[in-house]
């Protein structure tokens, strides 16, 4: 019980240990990772409709694909945590659960076999986690669990098994269809291996007694390898879905070639991240799971234990080998696929070692394991905090930037780093300026790249548009000779360090006061009558189309919508007319002095149904479910509001319902309205 309790608590302390860089850097250096953040916390602000920019220039992608795990745990972890702390605790669980689910997983195939079980602590930092593969970090975890758990109950499969393993191979696709395909096909070569295995050999041993009775044999043999079959179904029907449609979608892979694999198999390359100093350490590594393959090839030929059923895991890693040489790199948008195969090769090849071996071998292993998971953690604890000072000065002017605003991004060498001098394998800085849209509200980052991609929750809507538009520009480490006239004749310089540069698209401050009128009493008045550019304007009022954009120090559309327009009926007062409509969202922004506003909307459908109309001014909600009723009667909505901020803004929207009410339109209809000065 005492070395059991040594185990145990050695297994604990190396968790905290690895547990320790996540939370002590600000800033975790992994290349895709700020990206869901962003797109995790998009998701999370969707809804909201006083974020009309993230709303126009993105949609949502909800539909069940690989790739969702991480996006829901963000997502929910942004309810109780700031955004960078709900990295962490994601990583938290992506870096911990591995040796978890290992020690798991080795203990499900070896009893307290634990020897070689710090493994799981050295492939916890993986390349595939530094490049911001979360979804696949996840799905690591899961496997093991998943395998473990079918291993330790295979011979005698229950409902309540049944539903454990359907759960987590669910779970195991909606992180990544890699470790799913992988699972399955482990599980597959396992089952195949021990049942029709022992099938053959219960036939071949009464081969002697006739043909009936060898038959009878092996198929009575053959049931529990019918029952894994049948009750695997439905998940080898997900995968075989999923395989199919990439076959249609895609019919070409692209190869890396022989040497880049002999490369990466003998550095263990996927346990290497930033530069080639692991290398020396994984050659070590392999050289002790070199002996081991050895020392269990001895030990078993000194037994005569020609066939054990630990063997099927020799059989995987093989299959797994072959795999990671023949597969594609990437097929289709999918890639990576050699490095997320290597990652299971060493680790499955684990549970095939001699564990009840020599004791003076027994601890050796252990020992050396450990000495090199330490070493290992120590350098990946060195890189990520000489690199982190670089992040920071990256997103330094992240709080710069203000709500309601685009931002894109210029670099020449994203791999440049001040401390590495180049980095090899991963770029933490390509990404990270995705934190600038996480710090400002309703900042949208229009370099995304996830949302090109339809198996992530945020795609393009009318993205295309702001290109040219964008309100700052990030630069990062471009070189002295490096033109940026162009940025330089429309942005002001707003924030400079070493490397970094933030731009701000030059503006106007004050408001143009030439387009209002005055009333009578010699208040400031403004008026506008939205109609279709051949529509007739009513006296005293601007015209509004639906492609007036937004012109600094006076009015526009903030966003694309409105896409419609409508002329009304003639006997209608001319401010009631026409109108302009839309499904999506849209935002009215007019520049004024600060002060305090009457604000008169005015509505009339001039159709067969009519309308629901929410509106918000400047964040807050001014018309909640005001029905605009069919025909050609009007509606007026009044309301005062205290200016702040040099602006207002309007955002008009529809229900969020996906189907209207009988007798009502599914859009909103705008006409017209007046800002009148109360109080300046």
């Amino acid at each position: 019980m005492l070395k059991l309790m040594n185990w145990k608590s050695l297994f604990v302390l190396l968790l905290i240990l690895h547990l320790l860089p996540v939370w002590i850097f600000t800033y975790f250096p992994s290349q895709d990772g700020p990206s869901h953040i962003y797109n995790a916390l998009t998701l999370k602000e969707y809804h909201k409709h006083e974020n009309y920019t993230m709303r126009d220039v993105w949609k949502l992608n909800i539909t069940i694909f690989p790739n969702w795990l991480s996006h829901l745990m963000l997502a929910a972890f942004l309810y109780v945590f700031p955004p960078i702390v709900a990295e962490k605790v994601l990583l938290t669980l992506a870096v911990g659960l591995v040796p978890i689910s290992f020690f798991y997983f080795l203990d499900g195939v070896h009893k307290r076999g634990f020897v070689f079980a710090w493994l799981g602590f050295i492939f916890s930092y993986n390349y595939l986690l530094f490049m911001g593969f979360y979804n696949f970090a996840l799905s690591t975890s899961l496997f093991f669990f998943c395998f473990g758990y079918w291993w330790r109950h295979k011979d005698d499969i229950r409902v309540k098994h049944l539903v454990v393993i359907y759960v987590l191979a669910l779970l195991t696709y909606l992180s990544h269809i890699a470790s799913y395909g992988l699972l399955l096909l482990g599980m597959s070569l396992a089952a195949g291996c021990l049942w029709g295995g022992a099938a053959i050999a219960g036939a071949w041993s009464i081969r002697r007694d006739g043909v009936a009775q060898t038959a009878a044999q092996f198929w009575a043999g053959l049931k529990p390898l019918i029952r894994f079959g049948l009750y695997m179904i439905p998940v080898y029907f997900v995968l075989t879905d999923y395989y199919l449609k990439s076959l249609r979608d895609h019919q070409h892979g692209s190869h890396r070639g022989m040497e880049w694999i002999k490369d990466y198999f003998l550095g263990v390359k996927s346990i290497v991240y930033f530069t080639d100093w692991h290398i020396g350490v994984h050659h070590v590594l392999l050289a002790i799971l070199g002996i081991a393959i050895l020392v269990s090839l001895v030990y078993r030929m000194v037994r005569k234990q020609w066939i054990c059923r630990s063997d099927v895991f020799l059989v995987i890693t093989v299959v797994f080998t072959v795999m990671f040489i023949r597969a594609p790199w990437g097929f289709g948008p999918g890639g990576w696929i050699n490095d997320r195969i290597h990652f299971y090769i060493l680790l499955m090849l684990a549970p095939w070692f001699v564990v009840n071996m020599w004791k003076w071998l027994r601890h050796g292993f252990a020992v050396a394991l450990v000495v090199i998971c330490l070493i290992h953690l120590g350098r990946t604890t060195y890189e990520i905090a000489r690199i982190n000072p670089e992040i920071a000065e990256l997103v330094s002017g992240a709080r710069l930037i203000e709500p309601h605003t685009t931002y894109t991004v210029r670099a020449k060498d994203w791999r440049k780093s001040d401390s590495f001098g180049k980095l090899k394998y991963v770029s933490p800085f390509v990404h990270s300026t995705a934190l600038y849209g996480v710090y400002a509200d309703d900042a949208c980052h229009l370099v995304n790249y996830e949302a090109n991609f339809d198996y992530f929750p945020i795609n393009r809507l009318h993205h295309s548009a702001y290109g040219g538009r964008e309100d700052y520009v990030v630069v990062w480490a471009l070189p002295p000779e490096e033109n940026i006239d162009d940025i330089r004749r429309d942005f002001d310089l707003i924030h400079e360090t070493k490397n970094l540069k933030l731009f701000r698209r030059k503006r106007t401050e004050s408001s143009d006061l030439h387009i209002w009128s005055e009333t009578e009493d010699g208040r400031k008045i403004i008026r506008f009558d939205m109609q279709p550019p051949e529509g007739q304007t009513a006296d005293g009022y601007h015209a509004v189309h639906r492609d007036l954009r937004y012109d600094r120090g006076r009015f526009g559309w903030k966003t694309q919508s409105p896409h419609s327009h409508h002329g009304g009926n003639a006997e209608l007062p001319p401010d009631y007319r026409d109108s302009v409509w839309d499904r999506h969202d849209a935002a009215f922004k007019l520049d004024l002095p600060n002060g305090r506003y009457r604000v008169t909307n005015l509505f009339c459908s001039a159709e067969d149904k009519g309308h629901q109309v929410n509106l918000l001014a400047n964040g807050k909600r001014m018309i909640k479910k005001l029905i605009v009723p069919p025909g050609n009667e009007t509606v007026q909505h009044t309301y005062e509001i205290d200016v702040t901020e040099g602006h207002l803004t309007q955002v008009i929207y529809r229900p969020n319902e996906r189907l209207p009410e009988a007798g009502m339109h599914n859009h909103w209809v705008w006409n017209g309205f007046t800002v009148e000065q109360i109080i300046q």
